[in-house]
This record gives structure tokens, sequence and C-alpha cells, in this order.
């Protein structure tokens, strides 16, 4: 005849703290707080020679300027000069346990009811833990066991398994019965997110990670050995905790299969199409502003800049915003063949799908397919006129597509070869595409307005401006105005939403189309984690512990045993504010004057190829001073003198190089030019007070005479 044990978790200090009964123990974990890279040692040590003291282990709140107090630290690894004998440590302990009987122990931490849990929520300082970048470490600990008398030790059997799960606590502070718990649960790509747990205190989420636990055994001042199951809290994933997104256990369930690789091919086209087309853009607008104005020389005596100057210098940014293009549209049809199994080359070609089933995707190569990019008409003013240098105008055919569609079919595999095998910037060289298609392009001129100049407005002109934009209205009726270039991004998201809903629709209609191999960029991917974290959390996430024992062998006769919650906490991010300041300390070269410097072995090579050599040619010909006039405006601006060159070459052949510097002198450059750029951008942040702090050192040489 057996007996059943009735398994429980009973806090770390629950058999330290002196006093008390049985039913009053919590049985929440503790979070024990260290503040030395020598952290495991302090545990190991305080519980052979000072487990009375766990309990001054528990974490409480701090910051940078109200430190805790220090990690205590055992008698064996204080400093002294005789290390003591086995029969003195005994001797110390026995003391130390008397005095413990008879001293009153700190107050324990509550138990985390839900109205404690309420209160911590909405304190201005709850517990936040830092990371070990900051020099603090942290434990998560309790006790497994029984419900007899004495509360023996749990001795787990082969198919037992413990651990413990961080819950993230969701919905408005003050409100036990809205507050939910949600799991952290890893897919097979190791992409996480936070699942509603339906039953926190009886059990866990589906797949939720269980972190590890480790055993610490020892003697508290009265009573059977002790084994302490303990775990590091990874305050380090704080991005992947807190900007994990989140779902609830009935939408689990609902969520599409291929849910996944329909966000990644979304996330990729954001990365692969649009941002690039925006930044495009952007570029455009900037050396549009910056064009209007300036010379190609200096200074002018007139009060305006000659028109050619302008003009040339229009033609040489559209000369770089066509080789953009070209190589945009090379990513654009990639992303395209790889993400759309029934389109290929020549489905490109002729605009139209064979198969039905796709009326998303044929709506997108319909909107593809508008004609955006002729040539001007006869009777355009210059001013309504692309403005394109001879090397386009000079192209077989620089009309040749009209439209976006027509260019992605045109630049096959073989022309996007010879693209990338180009060593130098559009124009130079020959076999360029005999066509142009400009995803933007700068026009000629400035409008004028009720006979007012518009200045500093550069005009630009793209396939993005023909497509049809409704305007921006708000539900009262009131329309918005927006800047020029809001408007052409906001032209770009209507290709975005032609690109989501096909990708959608591939992923419902034929699943295994997409590449669910493809790792989204993180960036993209970030962006709507942190959206849909937002939801329901105005403040920093809130989170708790409970430790978990599962029966392995048992099957569901004997559920999980779950603890009840930990304190409730803060995960520090790495620039958090109140984070304390671990020390770090750079030494610089003492003797920097020529003779101290020429010491230093130049032991750091920097390989480049016979391209970058070239390269770096024409950037050593520029100086200081022509860098300076570069971004001056008209009369002092002068157009920097980069002259095209190739490759780093002599009579035997091309060559690269190999240059050795030394780490020393480059340190110190380092050091220059972070004091330098940040007393300019001092212009804007205001930050040089809060930056560097310089102190005395008296004696501290360069030189030691």
């Amino acid at each position: 005849m057996s007996t059943k044990h009735v398994l429980r978790w009973v806090g770390a200090e629950a058999f330290v703290a002196g006093g008390g009964q049985p039913g009053d123990i919590r049985s929440g974990p503790a979070l024990l707080r260290f503040d030395g890279d020598d952290f495991m040692d302090r545990m190991l040590a305080l519980l052979a020679e000072q487990p009375q003291n766990l309990p001054e282990l528990v974490a409480k709140a701090e910051n940078w300027q109200e430190i805790g107090d220090p990690t205590p630290l055992p008698p064996s690894l204080a400093p002294t000069d005789k290390p003591l004998s086995r029969p003195a440590r005994a001797l110390a302990r026995a003391r130390e346990l008397v005095a413990f009987r008879r001293r009153n122990r700190p107050p324990r931490s509550p138990l985390m009811t839900p109205q404690a849990i309420d209160r911590a929520l909405t304190e201005a300082r709850p517990l936040k833990l830092f990371q070990p970048v900051h020099q603090r470490y942290y434990l998560a600990a309790a006790h497994l066991v029984c419900e007899l008398p004495g509360l023996p030790p749990r001795v787990t059997a082969t198919g037992d398994r413990s651990g413990f799960v961080i819950r993230r606590l969701v919905g408005p502070s003050g409100r036990a019965q809205s507050r939910r718990e949600y799991g952290f649960v890893k897919d097979a790509s190791g992409h996480g997110r936070w699942l509603e747990a339906r039953h926190p205190d009886a059990d866990t989420v589906p797949g939720e990670e269980l972190l590890p636990l480790f055993p610490l055994a020892y003697t508290p001042p009265a009573g059977p050995p002790r084994r302490l199951l303990a775990g590091t809290i990874p305050v380090a994933r704080h991005d992947e905790y807190c900007f994990a997104g989140r779902a609830s256990a009935a939408g689990q369930a609902a969520e599409h299969k291929n849910a996944r690789a329909i966000n990644n091919a979304r996330a990729l086209a954001r990365m692969k199409v649009i941002a690039p087309w925006q930044s495009l853009i952007e570029r455009a607008y900037q050396s549009g502003g910056a064009s209007i104005g300036l010379t190609a020389d200096t200074p002018w005596q007139d009060d305006e800049p000659p028109p050619s100057a302008t003009a040339n210098t229009l033609k040489t940014t559209n000369d770089q915003l066509v080789e953009a293009s070209w190589r945009l549209l090379q990513d654009m049809r990639e992303f395209l063949l790889a993400s759309f199994t029934a389109l290929t080359g020549e489905v490109l070609t002729s605009g139209n799908l064979e198969r039905h089933d796709r009326p998303q995707l044929q709506a997108l190569l319909d909107f593809l397919g508008q004609t955006t990019w002729t040539a001007p008409p006869a009777e355009a003013p210059d001013e309504d006129r692309p403005q394109l240098s001879d090397d386009v105008l000079d192209l077989a055919d620089p009309y040749a597509h009209a439209s976006l569609l027509a260019a992605l079919a045109a630049l096959d595999e073989d022309t996007s070869q010879k693209l990338d095998g180009f060593e130098q910037a559009f124009p130079a060289g020959t076999g360029w595409p005999g066509w142009a298609f400009p995803l933007v392009y700068l026009l000629g001129g400035l409008p004028e307005m009720d006979t007012v100049i518009v200045r500093n407005v550069p005009r630009l002109s793209g396939p993005f401006r023909d497509w049809t934009l409704p305007e921006l209205t708000l539900p009262d009726g009131t329309i918005v105005p927006e800047s020029r270039q809001d408007a052409d991004n906001r032209h770009l998201e209507l290709l975005f939403d032609r690109l989501a809903a096909a990708i959608a629709e591939a992923g419902e209609t034929e699943p295994s189309e997409l590449r669910a191999d493809a790792q989204a960029p993180s960036a993209a991917q970030l962006a709507s984690e942190i959206a849909a974290s937002l939801v329901d959390e105005p403040g920093p996430p809130r989170y708790l512990v409970r430790f978990v024992h599962r029966r392995c062998d048992c099957g569901p006769l004997h559920p999980p045993v779950i603890s009840a919650p930990s304190e409730v906490f803060e995960l520090a991010g790495f620039f958090d504010s109140e984070a304390p300041m671990r020390p770090i300390r750079i030494a610089l070269p003492f003797d920097t004057t020529p003779g101290g410097l020429r010491k230093f072995g130049k032991n750091s090579a920097f390989i480049m190829s016979d391209v970058l050599c070239g390269q770096m040619k024409r950037i050593r010909r520029l100086g200081f001073g022509d860098l300076v006039l570069s971004v001056l405006p008209w009369p002092f601006h002068k157009d920097l003198d980069v002259a095209a060159s190739g490759p780093c070459s002599d009579p035997g052949g091309r060559f690269g190089t190999i240059c050795s510097l030394s780490i020393p002198i480059i340190t110190i450059v380092a050091f220059v030019l972070l004091i330098v750029i940040a007393t300019l951008l001092d212009l804007i942040f205001r930050w040089l007070p809060f930056l560097i702090a310089c102190f005395p050192v008296p004696g501290l040489k360069g030189k030691n005479k």
C-alpha cells in the first residue's frame, strides 16, 4: 500500500528565516541578488557557512544613485592573514547559529497574493533586475518539499523534471480579474512569442519555455539537510522578452500554420522593396535641395548662380539615381520571383497569369503595369522635364520601357550579371543597359506660384506620382495637409498593400509557395513585434517567476506542481538610466610624443582589394578644406573634385594592398574624433555637460624622467 505524496514549493528562505509555522511559509520563489561576477562562489560559501544569512540576499529595489547593500561575504572568502582551520570554521558556524536563534530576523517578503501583485504593478519604483553588464546577477530559488510533518525535501525520481518559467503580466493594474499571465513559447525557428496561460496556477502553456534549475545542498540552523533549487534569471534577454508578440490561447489554435512565412515575406517586401525606394526618394529630396543655388566653382559675383551650374548638378544627381534604380530593380525582381512561384520571366513580360486563382497577384501585376515613364512632349516646359545627362540620353532607348513591370521584365539574368560586374559608377565604362527607368528623378527649374519663386523645395517625380492616392481625411471630414515627401511615401504604401495582399493570398492558396525558410530582416520584424507588445501595456512590461515540477512518468494522473508567483519585477535594458555602473577603464597611450609613439608596433593589418585600393586613392586626394567647401552654401560651395579612376594597377597588372597600422595610435584617433564629433553634435543634442567629466591626477606623467 502506497501513500500519495503531495508536493509543494516553498521559498528559498523558508527554513532559515526563523520562527513561524509551516503554514505561514511563503510558497513563492525568492529572487536573490548578487553584485559581483563571483556570485556562485559567494552563494556556495554562504550556504556552507552562514545559511541563516540567506534572507539578506533577497533582491530589493535599487538604482545607481541608491545602491543596495553589498552581497554578504562569507568568512572563507573574506580577506584574512591566516586561513581558518576546519575546527575553527565549525566553531564560528556554531556561534553564528546560537546568535541566530536569539536575534530577530529581518522581515520576509510578503506572499504575492493577487492584491499584492496589483500593488506592485502600481508602484512608482518597482523591483527592477539589471543585467550582467551592470554587474548584477539574480537567482530564483525555492525548495521542493512533501507535505508531511517537517516538510521533508522531495527526492526526485529519474523521470522527474524541475524548472522555472517567466510569466508576463498583461492587463490593467488594480483589476485582478482583468490581469492575465502569458508564457513564453519558442517555435522551431527559435522565434518567441507570449501565449496566454489559461490556468496559470495549475498548468503551463503548451510548449512553454522551461528554464533549468540546479541543486544547492546545505544544512539549515535546525532540521535535516536541505536541497535548494535555483536558476539564473536571464535578464540579458530583455529585448527578446520585451519585444516578443502576444497571442491568446484561442488565437494560437486558430492561427494559420503558414502565418510565420507570410509575416517573413511581408517583412522582406518592406526591407527589399519599399524601404530602399523610400530612402531613394529621401536622397533625391536632399540632393535636390542641396543643388538649388549651388555652383561648381567659387565664388560668383552675381546674386544667383548661373543656370548652367544648377542644371549640371541636377544631371549629375540624376545619373546617380538612374544607377541606383537599376540596382533596386534587381532586388525587386529577385524578391518577386523568389516569393511567388507562379511568377516567371515570361509572366513578367506578358503581364498576365495563366492561373485564375490568384486575383490579388494579377492585381499586383496590373498595378505594376501602369504607364509611368514616357518621353516628355516637345511642348513641355523645361521645368517639367527630367534633367537627364547626355550619358542617359545617349543610351539606345532611354524610354524603351514605360511601366515598372516592363522594366522588371527587361532586367533579366544576363543584364543583372552585367550590372553586378561593373567596378565603377555610371556612366564610366561600357555595357550599361540601353534603357533607363529611374524610380525617382529631379525635374528642372523651380515653379512659380503667385509670382513668388518657391525656394528650397526640390522638384522631383517618379512612377509613384502616377498612382492614384486618396486624400488623407480624418473621420470628421477634415483634410490633413501633407508634406510632399509624406505624400510620396504614402504612394509607396499603396504598392506595399498590393504586395501584402498577394503574399497573404499565396499563403492561403498554396502555403508551400512561400519561402518558409527565408529569414525576415530583424529590423522589419522588430517593428511589428514592438507594435503588438504595446497593446494593453502603457508602461514597461512586468514579469514574475513560477517554479514547475513535472512527474514525467506519471502521466495525467499527477499534473505539474506550480509554485505561487514570485515578486513582480521589471527587466532592465542595456542602456537603462537607473542601472548600476560597472567600472570600465580604457588606458590611452601615456607617452604621445613622437619619440614615444614610434615605439609602438604596427600589428593591425587591413587587407584591401584592387577596387577598394582605387577608391581609397580617390579619397586620399581630398583635404579637409575640400570637405568643408563641399557642404557650404553658395557662393562658397565647391564640388568635390573626385576624378573617376579604376582599380589599382601597374604595368604588371592589378594589385591589392595590405596596410599595417598601429592600434595605440588608432585608439588616440578614435578618442579625438569622439570628442570632435560629440562637440559638433552638441549643437543639436545639448549633451556635452552629461558626456564627459575630467579630474586631475597629480603625478600621472607621460614621461618619467
